[in-house]
């Protein structure tokens, strides 16, 4: 399998970790999964209602995922609807669910990720 990537530079790993980074808050992936699997953009009342968390909540990770621009807002009248705007981040995310169904357990054991995970707390 030949995989063409980006030089490996400073900046180009420092946007690498934030775009996993973006996409390695449970709360943000679940928003990220839920506008996928929707079949229209989905303003942050229908989101809370769909993923049963706090407007506050949704919103503070929505402006993550913005940032990165793995989903576009559109305003309309007073509300703004999100869409995904990176197809290639949700095959980013199948492909992350090929290697958990090869190997879950490794991957749910990993001591080094959960260990990290604790320390930023």
């Amino acid at each position: 399998m030949s995989i063409q990537l980006l030089q490996s530079t400073a900046d180009v790993n420092e946007a690498r970790a934030n775009i996993f980074g973006a996409l390695s808050d449970p709360t943000r992936l679940r928003i990220f999964q839920t506008l996928l699997e929707a079949d229209e953009p989905l303003n942050v009342t229908e989101l809370c209602e769909r993923t049963d968390l706090k407007t506050n909540l949704v919103s503070h990770h929505l402006q993550c995922l913005k940032n990165c621009q793995l989903v576009d807002a559109e305003r309309d009248g007073r509300k703004k609807y999100y869409d995904v705007s990176r197809p290639e981040a949700a095959e980013m995310v199948g492909l992350a669910d090929d290697c958990i169904r090869q190997n879950i357990e490794s991957v749910l054991g990993c001591e080094i990720v959960t260990d990290d995970a604790n320390a930023n707390e």
